[in-house]
């Protein structure tokens, strides 16, 4: 029998998450309470059955969280409702100590707005991070946050992500290593979507080469008819070296793959719902060259109107491929899980994949993907 809600750990709606040393997840839930009067927003420690609430700042609204390898410092990206003029742009908050206590971590950065952000693979001993923000581009930080530095662009930047405005992201390759603001690529490649287009700074390609690809609609009369290639999720390969392979998700026309790091682009997204700009509500994990897992909201009957929105109004749904996109299967949730609101993947030593499924209702569950229903 399935749990009532109201005692699940930890509450729902579970919106964001990411793994911790160990067997521990980090889970960002709400709005908890009357969402329309009284909203707050709560952060959670635990796995199974046994959760930890956290400090949080009740009433910013968490959108992503980060972590590197040893499991501090945590980074969250709360959602930017100052961009419509309401609240205060958060920014960037990063914990030291567990998610006990929380501070911006903005010195240096000249928008406030960031969107999405990338540690390195190798943090513990770079201590590089890396945002994408709304009016400015790509921030590069080599001291954990402390302070940052633009890496510069050849031209004034157009504020938002283009066609779809959210298509604001970056990623980094398995193998990336970082280095000085003059030298921030050591080792691989970061790729990042801003200026209305996709870029890719390398170690041998030391400044950013824009990826010059114009994409169509998959919307009937829709205008734009066709625009610049952009992402709001962009997810390496955990075999990158090898398979040269990474996916991108565009809120504007859909889920792309690239097999030559980066410079051409294939749509692997039928089958998939098609987006409706604009949305920031969808979530891509790459768990192989040929695994990729993206959750979306059903198609809409019309288009939503252009703001954040805490929760999407349609049900979400999570497709997963074992073919590199050529087909697409759709879980069927398990009743304990009800509808799933947010997700992430873990690869095990043996390669067999584990998913951790985040309900509306509350509660975090682990599955092999193996052991799931799919339609």
């Amino acid at each position: 029998m399935e749990a009532p809600a109201a005692r699940r750990l930890p509450p729902g709606p579970v919106l964001a998450m990411t793994l911790l040393p160990g067997t521990e997840l980090l889970a960002a839930v709400g709005p908890i309470g009357d969402a329309e009067t009284n909203p707050t927003w709560q952060l959670y420690r635990g796995r199974a059955d046994s959760w930890q609430r956290l400090a949080w700042p009740e009433e910013a609204v968490p959108y992503s969280l980060y972590t590197p390898a040893t499991g501090t410092p945590i980074f969250a990206v709360p959602i930017s409702n100052a961009l419509l003029g309401s609240g205060q742009p958060w920014g960037l908050l990063r914990s030291t100590d567990g998610g006990q206590s929380w501070q911006q971590a903005l010195r240096g950065l000249d928008d406030p707005y960031v969107m999405d952000v990338a540690l390195s693979p190798r943090f513990t001993d770079d201590q590089t991070i890396l945002a994408v923000t709304w009016r400015r581009g790509v921030y590069f930080s080599n001291n954990a946050g402390d302070s940052w530095q633009q890496l510069p662009y050849r031209r004034s930047i157009d504020p938002s992500g283009g066609a779809n405005p959210y298509d604001l992201a970056i990623a980094l390759s398995p193998d990336f290593e970082g280095g000085t603001v003059q030298h921030p690529v050591v080792n691989g490649q970061i790729v990042a979507s801003f200026a209305h287009g996709l870029h890719i700074w390398s170690a041998t390609a030391p400044k950013w080469q824009t990826v010059s690809i114009t994409v169509p609609s998959r919307l009937e009369d829709y205008d734009p008819s066709s625009a610049s290639l952009t992402a709001g999720a962009i997810a390496f390969s955990p075999n990158f070296a090898q398979d040269h392979t990474l996916y991108l998700y565009s809120g504007y026309t859909g889920l792309f793959r690239s097999s030559d790091g980066g410079v051409t682009w294939q749509f692997v997204g039928r089958g998939l719902p098609t987006p409706v700009p604009p949305t920031r509500t969808f979530h891509l994990e790459v768990a192989s060259a040929n695994i990729v897992c993206v959750l979306l909201v059903a198609p809409p009957e019309e288009i939503e109107p252009p703001m954040f929105s805490y929760l999407p109004s349609r049900q979400r749904s999570l497709y997963c491929t074992h073919d590199g996109g050529a087909s697409w299967r759709v879980l069927q949730p398990p009743l304990e899980v009800g509808e799933v609101s947010a997700f992430i993947t873990r690869r095990e030593e043996d390669g067999n994949i584990v998913l951790y499924l985040g309900g509306a209702q509350g509660g975090v569950f682990e599955y092999s993907i193996e052991a799931l229903t799919w339609q």
